[in-house]
């Protein structure tokens, strides 16, 4: 196996994307000052839609017989659809400040994008899912910058071993930051519009 191989099995989207939601609850856990117990509850329920993730992308194809559009890919969105949809429900019950309900909001929204995209180009999935989680821990804290160049080294590594072109790897990390920054903007939007409501008050 090839050093290109080995990048895009070493941060693959199943993997890389448990990793960084990882890495966010591990940090919102040191800057936030939440108990042992709410931790125990934020990673309950990252284990809980990973496990539910796992359990589409593994069984869809058993239980539907006929072929779908996009193939593995969409088991694998559908996955990570319900997956993030447990953990943003889990997250937002426990009512702690915090950027993770928006990061499974944004992470949905990729993979219904990503399973709308693929029937009609395949873009790179392992290139939109490293760019999506790392391009958000940026904008949570700037020192998670340094981060992007795994999914710089993405399109290098996809291209490399022949899964794509390089349009479809590029059109993957601009598919992300693209998601990002909608997201992003929606947000600001969001906050400037309840505080002009609290100031009307």
């Amino acid at each position: 196996m090839g050093l290109a191989a080995v990048y895009s099995t070493v941060f693959a989207p199943e993997l890389f994307v448990l990793e960084a939601t990882a890495v966010l609850v591990g940090y919102e856990y040191r800057v936030r000052g939440w108990s042992e117990r709410a931790l125990a509850g934020r990673v309950g329920a990252v284990l809980a839609g990973w496990a539910l993730a796992f359990a589409v992308y593994a069984g869809g194809p058993e239980l539907v017989a006929a072929p779908v559009p996009g193939g593995d890919d969409f088991y694998a969105s559908a996955g990570l659809v319900a997956g993030f949809a447990v953990i943003w429900v889990a997250w937002t019950r426990q009512r702690l400040d915090s950027a993770g309900p928006a990061y499974c909001a944004l992470l949905v929204a990729t993979s219904v994008v990503h399973a709308a995209v693929v029937p009609l180009w395949d873009v790179s999935s392992h290139v939109l899912y490293a760019t999506v989680p790392v391009a958000f821990l940026a904008a949570v804290d700037w020192r998670f910058a340094a981060l992007l160049v795994v999914p710089g080294g993405m399109v290098w590594s996809r291209v490399a071993t022949g899964a794509h072109t390089a349009p479809e790897a590029v059109a993957g990390l601009a598919l992300g930051a693209g998601l990002v920054a909608a997201a992003l903007a929606l947000r600001r939007t969001r906050d400037a519009d309840r505080s002009g409501a609290a100031r009307s008050r």
